[in-house]
């Protein structure tokens, strides 16, 4: 385990809007890959979109609409960059780098569990490095209850995984069904689910599976909530949705 100490700051004031919770809430953003033929670009978190990079963006919905935080950035490609702008930027907020050295190798489940094993909260919202999220997004959000987050339409085509639901639980996440599209967002509300999500992560078979794989392990225990969210959730990970979004 990295020591926390080089990444982590204290916030000297907290701050929310309408919907601020008190409980305090672990957010996880999976930021270890470049974009595809975005490499040049350098780390996804760190692409301009405007004035703003898609970290500031990410953050900043934070703020709207959590009171009591802490935020985890997995990085791995150019990892260093990541660390030095969080330190110049977010002195403020408590936010930390979680560094997947073997990105390549391994694939989310193992960004997963390294984060899993920098944190010992029980409330873990995970969330696409590659995701513009907005405060709405994050105000869907039921503290109380498992749940993934998803959405009708899919028009940049970015979002490959579906969700199989049964009066709004999940049923299993799956390819190439064409609806209720999966924005690669999730929330785990609990010590119980957490710790079954952890142990899923840990078997080695997993290192190189998707996280979705490990979510319909998951959901075979234990009830996870569909949210649909209204507002569609844009994502960037290749140079044809960069260019798309930068056009508008």
């Amino acid at each position: 385990m990295r020591n926390h100490s080089r990444y982590i700051t204290t916030p000297r004031h907290k701050r929310g809007g309408s919907n601020t919770t008190k409980d305090f809430v672990t957010i996880v953003l999976f930021s270890e890959n470049h974009g595809y033929r975005m490499k040049s670009y350098g780390p996804v978190s760190l692409i301009k979109i405007g004035d703003r990079t898609i970290l500031e963006m990410q953050i900043d919905a934070i703020k709207a609409c959590f009171l009591n935080f802490e935020v985890i950035v997995c990085s791995g490609f150019e990892t260093q960059k990541t660390v030095n702008f969080i330190k110049e930027k977010f002195s403020e907020v408590n936010i930390r780098v979680v560094e997947n050295q073997v990105h390549f190798n391994t694939n989310c489940c193992e960004s997963a569990r390294l984060c899993l094993n920098n944190t010992n909260n029980d409330k873990i919202l995970f969330c696409s490095g590659f995701n513009l999220i907005q405060p709405e997004h994050f105000k869907k959000l039921d503290l109380s209850a498992s749940s993934i987050f998803t959405q009708k339409n899919n028009d940049d085509m970015t979002y490959e995984i579906n969700a199989i639901t049964n009066d709004g639980v999940v049923e299993q996440l799956s390819l190439g069904l064409k609806r209720n599209y999966w924005t690669e967002m999730f929330y785990l509300s609990d010590k119980d689910i957490v710790k079954s999500f952890y142990n899923t992560l840990s078997n080695p078979e997993y290192k190189n599976r998707f996280l979705f794989e490990a979510l319909n392990d998951t959901s075979k225990r234990f009830p996870i909530k569909n949210v649909r969210v209204d507002t569609p959730i844009r994502k960037i990970n290749n140079i044809k949705t960069f260019k798309r979004i930068t056009e508008l």
